[in-house]
Protein backbone atom coordinates (compact mmCIF):
# COMPACT_ATOMS: atom_id res chain seq x y z
CA UNK A 1 0.00 0.00 0.00
CA UNK A 2 1.34 3.34 -1.07
CA UNK A 3 2.09 5.83 1.83
CA UNK A 4 -0.67 8.10 0.79
CA UNK A 5 -3.01 5.98 -0.05
CA UNK A 6 -6.21 6.83 2.07
CA UNK A 7 -7.81 5.22 4.83
CA UNK A 8 -10.98 4.76 3.37
CA UNK A 9 -12.48 4.12 -0.20
CA UNK A 10 -15.77 3.83 -0.69
CA UNK A 11 -17.17 2.86 -4.17
CA UNK A 12 -20.63 2.77 -5.50
CA UNK A 13 -21.69 1.67 -8.69
CA UNK A 14 -24.30 3.73 -10.55
CA UNK A 15 -26.35 3.34 -13.31
CA UNK A 16 -28.59 6.23 -14.26
CA UNK A 17 -28.39 7.04 -10.68
CA UNK A 18 -27.82 10.90 -10.93
CA UNK A 19 -31.07 11.98 -9.00
CA UNK A 20 -29.51 9.65 -6.07
CA UNK A 21 -26.11 10.48 -6.48
CA UNK A 22 -27.11 14.51 -5.83
CA UNK A 23 -28.50 13.22 -2.20
CA UNK A 24 -26.74 10.67 -1.47
CA UNK A 25 -23.02 12.12 -2.53
CA UNK A 26 -23.19 15.06 -0.09
CA UNK A 27 -23.95 13.29 3.25
CA UNK A 28 -21.79 10.15 2.13
CA UNK A 29 -18.67 12.67 2.02
CA UNK A 30 -19.59 14.46 5.64
CA UNK A 31 -20.02 11.58 7.25
CA UNK A 32 -16.67 9.63 5.69
CA UNK A 33 -15.04 13.19 6.46
CA UNK A 34 -15.79 12.29 10.42
CA UNK A 35 -14.67 8.40 10.38
CA UNK A 36 -11.48 8.58 8.57
CA UNK A 37 -8.25 11.21 8.78
CA UNK A 38 -8.29 10.35 4.16
CA UNK A 39 -10.50 8.65 2.12
CA UNK A 40 -12.13 8.66 -1.60
CA UNK A 41 -15.28 8.16 -2.79
CA UNK A 42 -15.30 6.47 -6.42
CA UNK A 43 -18.58 6.38 -8.45
CA UNK A 44 -18.35 4.07 -11.04
CA UNK A 45 -20.84 4.47 -13.83
CA UNK A 46 -21.70 3.27 -17.26
CA UNK A 47 -18.49 3.29 -20.07
CA UNK A 48 -20.75 5.67 -21.41
CA UNK A 49 -22.90 8.35 -19.10
CA UNK A 50 -26.67 8.39 -19.68
CA UNK A 51 -27.30 11.35 -17.90
CA UNK A 52 -26.17 14.20 -15.35
CA UNK A 53 -24.00 11.55 -13.09
CA UNK A 54 -19.91 13.23 -14.45
CA UNK A 55 -21.40 16.66 -13.80
CA UNK A 56 -22.85 16.04 -10.31
CA UNK A 57 -19.62 14.18 -9.11
CA UNK A 58 -17.42 17.27 -10.34
CA UNK A 59 -19.61 19.32 -8.64
CA UNK A 60 -19.71 17.61 -5.26
CA UNK A 61 -15.85 16.62 -5.43
CA UNK A 62 -16.05 13.28 -5.68
CA UNK A 63 -13.92 10.39 -8.23
CA UNK A 64 -15.90 9.50 -11.16
CA UNK A 65 -15.14 6.30 -12.95
CA UNK A 66 -16.94 4.81 -16.02
CA UNK A 67 -16.67 1.20 -16.00
CA UNK A 68 -14.33 -0.83 -18.00
CA UNK A 69 -14.85 -3.77 -19.97
CA UNK A 70 -18.97 -3.45 -20.38
CA UNK A 71 -21.65 -1.76 -18.55
CA UNK A 72 -22.95 -5.09 -16.19
CA UNK A 73 -22.81 -4.41 -12.42
CA UNK A 74 -19.77 -6.78 -12.21
CA UNK A 75 -17.61 -4.30 -14.35
CA UNK A 76 -18.50 -1.36 -12.28
CA UNK A 77 -17.75 -3.90 -8.70
CA UNK A 78 -14.27 -5.00 -10.40
CA UNK A 79 -13.67 -1.16 -11.82
CA UNK A 80 -14.41 -0.23 -8.54
CA UNK A 81 -11.71 -2.19 -7.04
CA UNK A 82 -9.19 -2.31 -9.15
CA UNK A 83 -9.36 1.39 -8.90
CA UNK A 84 -9.35 1.94 -4.85
CA UNK A 85 -6.39 2.74 -3.02
CA UNK A 86 -8.11 2.07 0.81
CA UNK A 87 -6.90 0.26 3.52
CA UNK A 88 -10.48 -0.48 3.58
CA UNK A 89 -13.13 -0.28 1.00
CA UNK A 90 -16.61 -0.05 1.67
CA UNK A 91 -18.98 -1.40 -0.87
CA UNK A 92 -22.34 -0.03 -1.21
CA UNK A 93 -25.64 0.82 -3.73
CA UNK A 94 -25.49 4.51 -5.02
CA UNK A 95 -29.58 4.38 -5.21
CA UNK A 96 -30.52 5.01 -1.69
CA UNK A 97 -31.22 1.62 -0.02
CA UNK A 98 -27.83 1.60 1.64
CA UNK A 99 -28.24 4.40 4.16
CA UNK A 100 -24.71 5.90 4.96
CA UNK A 101 -26.20 6.71 8.62
CA UNK A 102 -25.13 2.72 9.19
CA UNK A 103 -21.57 2.58 7.94
CA UNK A 104 -20.58 3.97 11.68
CA UNK A 105 -21.66 0.97 12.23
CA UNK A 106 -19.36 -1.68 9.69
CA UNK A 107 -16.24 1.06 10.54
CA UNK A 108 -16.22 0.57 14.03
CA UNK A 109 -15.98 -3.63 13.83
CA UNK A 110 -12.95 -2.86 10.80
CA UNK A 111 -10.18 -4.47 13.25
CA UNK A 112 -12.37 -7.07 14.96
CA UNK A 113 -12.86 -8.73 11.31
CA UNK A 114 -11.74 -9.43 8.06
CA UNK A 115 -15.23 -8.39 6.41
CA UNK A 116 -17.76 -6.73 7.89
CA UNK A 117 -21.36 -7.03 6.45
CA UNK A 118 -24.17 -5.01 6.79
CA UNK A 119 -27.00 -7.55 7.56
CA UNK A 120 -30.83 -7.36 6.54
CA UNK A 121 -31.08 -11.22 8.32
CA UNK A 122 -29.63 -10.93 11.89
CA UNK A 123 -31.55 -9.75 14.83
CA UNK A 124 -31.95 -6.11 14.70
CA UNK A 125 -32.12 -6.23 10.87
CA UNK A 126 -34.59 -5.35 8.39
CA UNK A 127 -35.31 -4.87 4.95
CA UNK A 128 -38.28 -2.41 3.04
CA UNK A 129 -38.28 -4.72 -0.55
CA UNK A 130 -41.16 -5.91 -1.94
CA UNK A 131 -42.26 -9.09 -1.23
CA UNK A 132 -41.04 -11.37 -4.04
CA UNK A 133 -37.32 -9.50 -3.48
CA UNK A 134 -37.37 -10.76 -0.09
CA UNK A 135 -38.65 -14.22 -0.90
CA UNK A 136 -36.08 -14.19 -3.47
CA UNK A 137 -33.21 -13.18 -1.68
CA UNK A 138 -34.17 -15.20 1.73
CA UNK A 139 -34.12 -18.37 -0.83
CA UNK A 140 -30.55 -17.48 -2.05
CA UNK A 141 -29.33 -17.01 1.07
CA UNK A 142 -30.44 -20.70 2.60
CA UNK A 143 -29.34 -22.42 -0.40
CA UNK A 144 -25.83 -20.78 -0.62
CA UNK A 145 -24.86 -20.70 3.26
CA UNK A 146 -25.93 -24.44 2.97
CA UNK A 147 -24.56 -25.42 -0.31
CA UNK A 148 -21.13 -23.19 -0.24
CA UNK A 149 -20.84 -23.36 3.59
CA UNK A 150 -20.63 -19.55 4.22
CA UNK A 151 -20.50 -18.93 7.75
CA UNK A 152 -23.02 -15.79 7.28
CA UNK A 153 -26.66 -14.55 7.71
CA UNK A 154 -26.74 -12.41 4.60
CA UNK A 155 -24.18 -13.88 1.63
CA UNK A 156 -26.00 -11.08 -1.03
CA UNK A 157 -26.27 -7.55 0.76
CA UNK A 158 -23.32 -5.85 -1.05
CA UNK A 159 -23.20 -3.42 1.72
CA UNK A 160 -19.79 -4.52 3.01
CA UNK A 161 -16.46 -3.23 4.53
CA UNK A 162 -13.47 -4.93 3.33
CA UNK A 163 -9.66 -5.14 3.83
CA UNK A 164 -8.67 -3.71 0.66
CA UNK A 165 -5.52 -5.80 -0.07
CA UNK A 166 -7.76 -9.06 0.46
CA UNK A 167 -10.39 -7.56 -2.49
CA UNK A 168 -7.90 -6.05 -4.81
CA UNK A 169 -6.08 -10.02 -4.89
CA UNK A 170 -9.33 -11.60 -6.26
CA UNK A 171 -9.85 -12.37 -9.72
CA UNK A 172 -13.45 -12.33 -9.91
CA UNK A 173 -15.41 -13.43 -13.06
CA UNK A 174 -19.40 -13.22 -12.12
CA UNK A 175 -20.75 -9.97 -14.56
CA UNK A 176 -24.09 -9.87 -12.56
CA UNK A 177 -25.52 -9.43 -8.93
CA UNK A 178 -24.07 -12.51 -7.65
CA UNK A 179 -20.54 -11.29 -7.84
CA UNK A 180 -21.27 -10.25 -4.23
CA UNK A 181 -21.60 -14.28 -3.48
CA UNK A 182 -18.41 -14.94 -5.62
CA UNK A 183 -16.39 -12.57 -3.45
CA UNK A 184 -17.65 -14.24 -0.70
CA UNK A 185 -16.74 -17.72 -1.81
CA UNK A 186 -13.02 -16.70 -2.98
CA UNK A 187 -12.43 -14.38 0.37
CA UNK A 188 -13.05 -17.85 2.22
CA UNK A 189 -10.82 -20.24 0.07
CA UNK A 190 -8.19 -18.16 -0.36
CA UNK A 191 -7.89 -16.99 3.06
CA UNK A 192 -8.23 -20.25 5.72
CA UNK A 193 -9.65 -19.04 8.77
CA UNK A 194 -11.46 -16.14 7.32
CA UNK A 195 -13.38 -13.53 9.87
CA UNK A 196 -16.68 -12.31 9.17
CA UNK A 197 -19.22 -10.23 11.30
CA UNK A 198 -22.57 -8.67 10.49
CA UNK A 199 -23.53 -6.02 12.09
CA UNK A 200 -27.87 -4.75 11.50
CA UNK A 201 -28.92 -2.03 8.90
CA UNK A 202 -32.04 -1.24 6.96
CA UNK A 203 -32.19 -1.81 3.56
CA UNK A 204 -34.29 0.86 2.62
CA UNK A 205 -36.67 1.13 -0.76
CA UNK A 206 -35.15 2.95 -3.67
CA UNK A 207 -35.11 6.31 -3.22
CA UNK A 208 -35.72 7.67 -7.13
CA UNK A 209 -35.28 6.03 -10.43
CA UNK A 210 -35.86 2.37 -11.65
CA UNK A 211 -34.50 -0.81 -10.08
CA UNK A 212 -32.28 -2.65 -13.40
CA UNK A 213 -32.75 -6.21 -11.75
CA UNK A 214 -34.78 -8.47 -13.92
CA UNK A 215 -36.28 -11.17 -11.81
CA UNK A 216 -36.33 -14.10 -14.36
CA UNK A 217 -32.60 -13.50 -15.13
CA UNK A 218 -31.89 -12.92 -11.55
CA UNK A 219 -32.76 -16.96 -10.91
CA UNK A 220 -31.06 -18.42 -13.62
CA UNK A 221 -27.98 -16.31 -13.29
CA UNK A 222 -28.40 -17.80 -9.82
CA UNK A 223 -28.55 -21.21 -10.59
CA UNK A 224 -25.77 -21.21 -12.91
CA UNK A 225 -23.03 -19.09 -10.39
CA UNK A 226 -24.46 -21.70 -7.36
CA UNK A 227 -22.90 -24.61 -9.60
CA UNK A 228 -19.98 -22.78 -10.90
CA UNK A 229 -19.22 -21.49 -7.45
CA UNK A 230 -20.00 -24.86 -5.44
CA UNK A 231 -17.13 -26.29 -8.12
CA UNK A 232 -14.79 -23.62 -7.48
CA UNK A 233 -14.99 -24.13 -3.57
CA UNK A 234 -14.57 -28.23 -3.81
CA UNK A 235 -11.34 -27.47 -5.50
CA UNK A 236 -9.85 -25.12 -3.19
CA UNK A 237 -10.69 -28.02 -0.62
CA UNK A 238 -8.84 -30.63 -2.89
CA UNK A 239 -5.98 -28.32 -3.36
CA UNK A 240 -5.91 -27.50 0.05
CA UNK A 241 -6.25 -31.39 1.03
CA UNK A 242 -3.12 -32.09 -0.88
CA UNK A 243 -0.45 -30.22 0.98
Amino acid sequence: MNSDAPELSIVLPAYEEAENLRTLLPALKNLAASLAPSFEILVVDTSEPHDGSPEICSEIGVDYLPRRGGDSYGHAVRTGIADSRGTFVLLMDADGSHNPAFIPRLWEKRHAADLVIGSRYMAGGKTENPAILIFLSLMVNVVFRFVLGLRCRDVSNSFRLYHGDHLRGLRLACDNFDIVEEILVLLSCVHPGYRIQEVPITFEERKAGKTKRRLLAFAFSYLSVLHRLWRLRKKHKTEEGAR
